[in-house]
């Protein structure tokens, strides 16, 4: 049978766990591979967060600096940025560790969220974790999507079309946003100023996320030390030197753009803004917003069972608490009055099931409830009894439930498993909850020596578990094991993802036969670190420039494009109208008379005659929650290259044979797309672009 549910794993599995173990597989294979030459401290494919965090920092300093070259004006934007490529070393270089260390931050954010999801570690308590890191991630993207618009090229002509297609479906604004961005004349500088100022402050809530994200957990690597920051702002700098950031084409309003590269790490959803509406945009954007946010509920099945504590076994030592991975442990007022003046107390809010507490008391007053450690010393006593009348050499076995033995086969009556001949086994949902006493009773009573299998190297699943029971073992941290009780030769750590059954089956049987392994590590060699930091470095720098100017085609208009749009207000004036018979029934006695009069605005109409032929007439209601603000138009149409008449005219009367304004024009279309534009304004009159 498998390893119980109850022992091995704190919650049930989540839905669809055997596609997310698939796919955890070549993660845990690229951290074993890494993990030969370059600690877990250090291994970033294991400090995700840590690298992360430190991009975001270098992007935000390299943000600051580069205002000494950059104009954050729509006018001048582009010219300052390709002013500074004169600089190699000064503004080229700051523009490019912005932008490189913007993507090492996405990327490492996306590793980081991919490893967790396939890792089933969002669920439970770590719901807060997990909603907080969606949130953080969308902060940062929409920071990169601004960042990109500032720079005004034809990127960003992209970034800022698709940006008011969105916005110009909620109805907050009096008119279209996108009417701005028709000609570059019209650009709007106060909301290019506004994006500007957004892409500076929005980092700051960001960083609220990624507080909150991190804090649950007690000991947070935020950062991970200096040696992973010096790597990743010289990492940094190297890819900034070998491919610096360049801009697209200057931004042309007329002009669609075709082809060019772009940043695919910040700039995908362009593939989605070229070629869908806005509402549409956002009904993607809201399902997959709601699909991840909710994920830690949809895609579980339970949550685990908290740990609780018996208060009359706590002695007041706080090694639970310290030792608590998610600060789900606290001290409170003595409840029983016993001596002691604090207990322990759990959050079950907080608690993720993982008994690491129960390795940290002597007394054994804490720990899960389903998993006791006075159940499992009672029947290993009994088993290890009945081992010794038969003349047997047993051995003991502490088999984390995220480790290599995570599927293997122990029966629950006797602690045989048929994976591990020779050993008597028991299922922990984490080595962490492995106490010394445990470990010293065992042999005490027999045993011929205990192993214990933890997770993979630098990836526990909850945290510390693998580091404390290393330290407990080694006698460097309390409840440490006593070497003057037992021979510390006689207890094994094994750190094995679940890829590595076969390894775990073969080190097993070196450590019952009394022979070393081929486990036993023997330090890391700085030659070697430094190569594999070379290579890694390297392939993940490539990764992100590569990725940070792929090429990309717009989608490519049919042909040119005549655009007539207008602002204006409709005459003002009552319009009247005889009540039905069914109104003045619905009506009050005083209220029922036969004509009513309303004031009011009236629609807007527009003609447009393409060589004497009318292709468009229509009227346009006035905007406004009361129907008082201006008619807005924004009409598209084809048209064939070559000279053509253009006749336009606008009435603002409800007569329909009263044109107030209007205009002919002689146009030039020529061959290739783009689009004439004409614009009315009643200040300006009609403008052609």
């Amino acid at each position: 049978m498998h390893l119980p549910v109850v022992g091995a794993r704190p919650e049930p599995p989540p839905r669809g766990s055997g596609l997310l173990e698939l796919l955890e597989r070549p993660f845990l294979a690229l951290e074993r591979l890494v993990d030969r030459a370059i600690p877990a401290r250090l291994n970033p494919f294991l400090q995700t967060g840590a690298v992360a965090n430190w991009s975001f920092l270098i992007a935000v300093l390299s943000g600051v600096l580069l205002l000494f070259w950059y104009v954050p004006s729509v006018n001048q934007a582009y010219e300052s940025l390709e002013a500074a490529r004169a600089q190699p070393l000064g503004g080229q270089l700051v523009r490019s560790l912005h932008r490189y260390s913007s993507d090492a931050c996405m990327l490492f954010v996306i590793l980081h969220a991919v490893r967790y999801t396939v890792g089933r570690r969002f669920g439970g308590p770590r719901w807060l974790a997990w909603v907080t890191g969606i949130a953080a991630v969308a902060i940062l993207w929409l920071v990169g999507w601004l960042g990109y618009w500032l720079v005004w090229d034809e990127r960003a002509q992209l970034v800022a079309t698709g940006s008011v297609r969105m916005l110009d479906v909620l109805p907050i604004f009096a008119e279209p946003v996108g009417r701005s961005f028709l000609v570059d004349q019209t650009v709007n500088s106060l909301l290019f100023f506004v994006v500007f100022f957004a892409h500076m402050m929005i980092p700051l809530v960001c960083g609220v996320f990624m507080w909150l994200h991190i804090t649950r957990l007690s000991r947070p690597r935020f950062l991970g030390g200096w040696t992973i920051g010096l790597w990743v702002l010289g990492a940094t700098i190297a890819v900034s030197l070998a491919w610096p950031a360049t801009s697209a084409g200057a931004a042309a309003m007329r002009e669609s753009p075709e082809a060019f590269s772009m940043d695919w790490w910040y700039l995908m959803p362009l593939a989605l803004t070229d070629r869908l509406g806005g509402g549409v945009l956002w009904a993607a954007a809201l399902g997959v917003g709601v699909v991840l946010f909710s994920m830690p509920w949809w895609a579980t099945r339970g949550r685990a069972r908290a740990a609780s504590v018996e208060p009359s076994k706590c002695n007041a030592c706080e090694q639970c608490v310290k030792d608590c991975p998610y600060g789900a442990i606290t001290m409170v007022p003595r409840t029983d009055g016993r001596r002691w003046v604090t207990e322990a107390r759990v959050d079950a809010s907080k608690c993720v099931g993982c008994g690491i507490c129960a390795g940290s008391c002597n007394t054994a007053g804490i720990g899960l409830p389903q998993l006791t450690v006075e159940d499992v010393r009672r029947n290993m006593d009994t088993w290890l009894e009945k081992a010794r009348e038969r003349s047997e050499a047993t051995h003991v076995a502490f088999l984390c439930g995220s480790s290599a033995a995570r599927d293997f086969r122990i029966d629950p009556a006797t602690g045989a498993c048929d994976e591990l001949p020779g050993y008597l086994a028991w299922a922990v949902p984490c080595a962490g909850w492995v106490h010394a006493l445990t470990v010293e009773r065992a042999i005490r009573h027999g045993a011929a020596g205990v192993l214990i299998v933890t997770c993979g190297p630098g990836s526990c699943q909850f945290r510390e578990g693998t580091t404390w029971t290393k330290l407990r073992m080694g006698g460097e941290r309390e409840p440490e094991l006593r070497a003057g009780k037992v021979d510390p030769s006689r207890v094994r750590i094994l750190s094995l993802d679940p890829a590595q059954r076969s390894t775990l089956a073969r080190e097993a049987a070196a450590f019952r036969q009394g022979t070393a392994g081929g486990r036993v590590r023997r330090g890391y060699s700085k030659g070697r670190m430094v190569a594999a930091a070379v290579v890694i470095t390297a392939v993940l720098g490539a990764v992100t420039a590569v990725a940070s100017d792929a090429p990309y085609q717009a989608p490519v208009p049919d042909g040119p494009e005549l655009v007539v749009s207008f602002a204006h207000p409709g005459a003002t004036g009552e319009q009247c109208r005889d009540l039905t018979e069914e109104e003045k029934a619905s009506r009050p006695i005083h209220m029922r008379q036969d004509r009513v009069c309303e004031r009011g605005r009236s629609p807007v109409r527009l003609r447009i005659a393409i060589d004497g032929e009318v292709v468009h007439e229509q009227a346009h209601d006035p905007g406004g929650l009361f129907g008082d603000e201006h008619s807005v138009a924004i009409v598209r149409l084809p048209i064939t290259p070559g000279r053509h008449q253009l006749d336009v005219a606008i009435g603002e009367t409800r007569d329909p044979t009263e044109w107030t304004h209007s205009t002919t024009e002689s146009v030039d279309i020529p061959e290739r797309p783009i689009r004439r534009v004409l614009l009315f304004d009643r200040s300006r009159g009609f403008e052609l672009f």
